[in-house]
């Protein structure tokens, strides 16, 4: 019996989609299923299944309890107990963030902790609810496959391997999210290849959810049995842009009226000014969300449009009320005019594509198909804003942007085993590896020197440090990220910094030597390190059973 899951971890949303089979054969498409959730109903104090677990979470240090899912997004949008609640962690994973939380009774010590232990608290829901859906499946978390944005860097990527085993797999592979999507898609009804006129299609996945932003340009090639060779030719950069983008910019429209006759915010206490922030972030989502269901059905009719306009009116803080604001789509368009100006750069919708389409050598124009994926896909301004520039080209949204990415998950993780045959599939047969960007080492002497190039035309090599003083005790040796100068313009000041550690010297370790340093990147794009005597750099690692083990998710039971 073969047992496959696909996990979506979600800014906004996290979902999980299964795959049961008896037989080699069995098509894997009559049992793909999207497993409702277990989580809390504050309502009567017991569990209730849905299909989407809000990334939210509320810790309750004073009895060791975090509650994730809808309960926890209560909390939040209230802004009650706003030191003790927290969502999008998606958008932190990786680095040294970390969150501190105090005890809300005034009594005991705060507690830390980082990314990666939040996000076990989700994976550890998502385990519970598996247990409970399948009670009688033994290896349920042996294996899973986890979604990332396209442009995860290594240490993010290892971040999300890490709250994975935290929370209760014992191993998981890591696919990219417009992958997922496409993989989701072209085994839909929604997908329609009839009128396909060439064996090999260009096709562009834009996934733009809560955080994060991903353009992915497909090559798509028919193996003549049903199936597709992936060649992925084009990535963005890392984009964190997203519906938390919308919702920040037009809580701080809310907070501008609602200060234009009240006091500044600042004059409060740090708890009143996040409870203040957490209501009108999530309110204006609610807004957000409202208007766009309104506007939507009306877009081809500029004079109903015109008429389309909500009020809004909502309780801040000590009985005081953001109230008397109207707001229509011409508010909107004026609002989030940076995000769909055609001439943003760094912020803009389109950015991502240019940047995608001069990475794969293409036109708008080649591209046969646009997949809109991710939870701000249905959002009116990325459809007019993506029309505008791509003019006749077909752009479609997949089947349910809830649970595409997860259902796509599951698909793959089905297709790794080998033994598995079915006719009426649309399998992924090869997915090229490709970077979302460079990967280089700053050299002692403050040079950047390429390691890994976006198309990893080799996956193993050996870079030379060159020594550049003598009496060097300790060498420098970090990964940066960082996209390819265009017309010759130095843009190094714009390079991320991964990873990396102080390497302490020998002997040998003269100016002018050259130290062989072996490097090796994996399926899951995760780097590896190694010295010339073979002892490997402790860059970002896969944690031990035994911290595992020690962790301190361990001492908190998840409802």
């Amino acid at each position: 019996m073969g047992f496959y899951v696909g996990i979506d971890l979600g800014t906004t949303n996290s979902t999980v989609s299964v795959i049961q089979t008896k037989n080699f054969d069995d098509s894997p498409l009559d049992t793909l299923t999207t497993c409702p959730i277990y989580q809390f109903n504050e309502r009567v104090g017991e569990d209730f299944a849905d299909i989407c677990l809000p990334s939210a979470l509320y810790f309750d240090i004073n009895n060791k309890r975090v509650y994730t899912g809808h309960y926890a997004k209560l909390f939040y949008s209230s802004g009650y107990r706003s030191l003790q609640t927290a969502k999008s962690i998606k958008t932190r994973m990786g680095g040294d963030s970390r969150l501190e939380i105090p005890p809300f009774s005034g009594n005991g010590e705060s507690k830390i902790f980082d990314m990666k232990e939040c996000a076990s608290f989700f994976i550890r829901t998502i385990v519970n609810s598996l247990k409970r859906h399948y009670p009688n499946i033994a290896n349920i978390t042996d294996e899973c496959v986890v979604t990332v944005p396209a442009a995860f860097n290594d240490d993010e990527r290892v971040a999300t391997k890490n709250a994975v085993l935290l929370g209760g797999f014992k191993n998981c592979t890591i696919l990219d999210e417009p992958t997922a999507a496409l993989l989701s898609y072209i085994n839909s009804s929604a997908y329609n290849d009839d009128d396909e006129e060439e064996d090999t299609v260009y096709k562009m996945v834009y996934d733009i959810g809560g955080g994060t932003l991903d353009v992915s340009i497909a090559k798509l090639t028919d193996d003549g049995y049903g199936g597709y060779t992936v060649d992925i030719v084009g990535l963005s950069d890392r984009m964190n842009l997203g519906g938390d983008n919308f919702d920040r910019i037009l809580g701080a429209y809310f907070l501008k009226e609602f200060e234009a006759t009240r006091e500044k915010i600042e004059t409060r206490s740090k708890e009143d000014q996040s409870r203040i922030i957490a209501r009108l972030v999530s309110n204006a989502e609610s807004y957000k969300i409202e208007l766009n269901e309104k506007i939507l059905p009306n877009l081809d009719n500029p004079r109903r449009l015109d008429r389309v306009q909500i009020k809004v009116s909502f309780n801040l803080i000590d009985g005081m009320a953001v109230n008397g604001v109207v707001l229509k789509k011409s508010h909107f368009d004026d609002l989030f005019s940076r995000f769909t100006s055609p001439n943003e750069t760094k912020f803009g919708l389109l950015a991502p594509i240019k940047t995608a389409l001069r990475r794969s050598n293409l036109d708008k124009d080649d591209i046969s198909e646009v997949i809109l994926t991710g939870g701000m896909s249905t959002f009116y301004s990325v459809h007019e804003t993506l029309q505008q520039f791509f003019g006749d080209v077909p752009m479609n949204v997949v089947e349910d942007t809830r649970t595409a990415v997860s259902r796509g998950a599951a698909l793959y993780h089905w297709s790794l085993d080998d033994r598995n045959v079915a006719y009426d599939v649309r399998k992924i047969d090869t997915i090229s590896n490709k970077l979302a960007s460079n990967i280089y080492v700053r050299n002692s002497d403050g040079k950047f020197e390429l390691l890994i190039p976006t198309d990893m035309s080799v996956k193993s090599g050996t870079f030379f440090y060159t020594i550049a003083d003598d009496d060097v005790a300790f060498l420098p040796f970090y990964l940066y990220s960082g996209s390819e100068p265009t017309d010759g313009e130095d843009n190094t000041a714009t390079y991320t910094q991964l990873t990396g550690r102080m390497i302490k010297a020998k002997p040998e370790y003269k100016k002018g030597a050259k130290i062989p340093i072996s490097w090796s990147i994996d399926d899951n794009k995760v780097i590896n390190i190694q010295l010339q005597d073979d002892k490997s750099i402790s860059l970002s690692q896969l944690l031990t059973q035994d911290e595992i083990e020690q962790s301190i998710v361990n001492d908190y039971k998840v409802n």
